[in-house]
């Protein structure tokens, strides 16, 4: 994890100038805001673009999967070999990326940083130990019979292993290894001309389960390379409280949580409410995050920590859509409990009412519509009126004969009988706001 106030600042010149290195940098949805020169070689105009969309199918769902993880777990680092599509010839470019996640002085979630280099440049003649520093590989010595030599203090970190058991035995002869059956036919295929072998392991005890591997042959013997495929992060599919069955009949989007709030069940009309709050459905095992308009889901983070504690919350959402109108929700959030009266956990229903919200502001737009014509008779009226009771104040009635004297006495009242509906109808009227 990386705190810094400026991300233009954060990354050295040598870096975006550099032949060897690939640097990208991502918002929290996985659209690239900054990149080096050499990554636009393998990725054209990638500026605004997700950088999932410049990946093979299996390597776009493993750096997605990949970036969710980071935004539930800040800290945690991700290195991934990922395949690039080579346009000119219909193949793939593999790099290994070191992610990082970028955060504010606030600790707000802010970015994402990648830092790869080639398979091609592993091919070449270079001081491997530099390359392990950079990429966070652990290393493990071995000599041409396969059998272990020395490892440096990352591999201690990982397997904690002991020289009485690790050293001058063959890799495969260790409990960690000894479920590799692949590694005898690796060795028997590369020659010192061979290039590195890229490939998964999944061990069989230590701090990880799974690690991205390379195999390289190196004077007399092989260097084998290590880095977690997962940063003790993996997720097993939380119990079901519910069958998906029954869940499927509800109404509305359901999501049912644990007590630490993770996502142990969703129906389909959750996993379209996840797309439409972060862009795609929500994995379960993970929180819920919200990286798009952040802001106006604040009410709803706070309801589910409210839960925890055995609040009830109803709440309305409301979000912006990329063609500029709006998405609106209710939300009720509740704690549930076991019959012993113990917390369980949180189920959140979302009813989309969209429709209803737009139907309702089309309703006051016509409503407002019908007041001012109604209004608009009273303006047209009393213009004319107030002139003509100015007219009949300056009447001079001693000029006037007995029959228009008469009449005169009439219409004086009648105008004013006028003016006071006229008041009264505009009153009326004012009363609809």
């Amino acid at each position: 994890m990386i705190s810094t106030a400026d991300i233009e600042s954060l990354v050295p010149d040598f870096l975006m100038e550099s032949g060897h290195f690939y640097l990208v940098i991502t918002d929290v949805e996985g659209r690239i805001l900054k990149f080096n020169h050499n990554y636009e070689r393998i990725s054209a105009k990638p500026l605004q673009k997700e950088f999932w969309k410049y990946l093979s199918v299996d390597s776009a769902e493993e750096f997605c999967y990949s970036l969710e993880l980071m935004l539930g777990a800040p800290k945690i680092t991700r290195h991934l070999l990922l395949e690039h599509p080579i346009h000119s010839d219909n193949s793939f470019s593999q790099v290994w990326w070191e992610f990082s996640v970028i955060t504010t002085p606030d600790m707000d979630i802010s970015a994402i940083i990648g830092i790869g280099v080639g398979i091609q440049f592993l091919e070449q003649e270079m001081p491997w130990n530099n390359l392990v520093d950079v990429l966070g590989f652990g290393k493990i010595s071995l000599n041409s019979e396969f059998k272990i030599q020395e490892w440096d203090s990352k591999i201690q970190s990982w397997f904690s292993p002991k020289k009485s058991e690790w050293l001058q035995a063959e890799l495969t002869s260790t409990l960690a290894f000894s479920g590799f059956q692949k590694m005898n036919y690796l060795v028997d295929n590369l020659s010192n001309e061979s290039k590195p072998k890229c490939f998964l392991i999944q061990t069989n005890e230590g701090k990880f389960s799974t690690y991205a591997s390379l195999l390289v042959s190196c004077g007399e013997g092989f260097q084998l390379f290590l880095v977690p495929k997962e940063q003790n992060m993996t997720i097993n599919s939380p119990a079901k409280v519910i069958s998906q069955e029954i869940l499927e009949t509800f109404p509305n989007a359901v999501f049912v949580l644990d007590t630490q709030g993770k996502l142990v069940q969703q129906n389909e009309l959750g996993k379209v409410v996840g797309r439409n709050w972060k862009g795609r459905a929500y994995s379960e095992g993970q929180s819920l995050s919200f990286p798009s308009q952040s802001n106006r889901f604040s009410r709803l983070v706070k309801a589910i920590e409210e839960a925890k504690m055995g609040m009830t919350g109803e709440l309305e959402l409301k979000m912006l859509n990329p063609t500029k109108d709006f998405s609106y929700w209710n939300v009720t959030v509740n704690p549930t409990y076991s019959e012993s009266g113990l917390f369980e956990g949180i189920w959140i229903h979302v009813k989309d009412i969209s429709f209803h919200k737009k139907q309702l502001a089309q309703l006051h737009k016509e409503n407002e519509t019908l007041r001012e014509f109604a209004l608009y008779p009273s303006h047209i009226l009393r213009g004319p009126l107030s002139t003509m009771m100015g007219l009949l104040e300056l009447i001079d009635r001693k000029q006037l004969d007995q029959e228009n004297h008469k009449l005169f006495e009439y219409l004086k009242p009648l105008t004013k009988e006028m003016d006071q509906l006229i008041r009264q109808h505009a009153k009326k009227m004012s009363a609809f706001d």
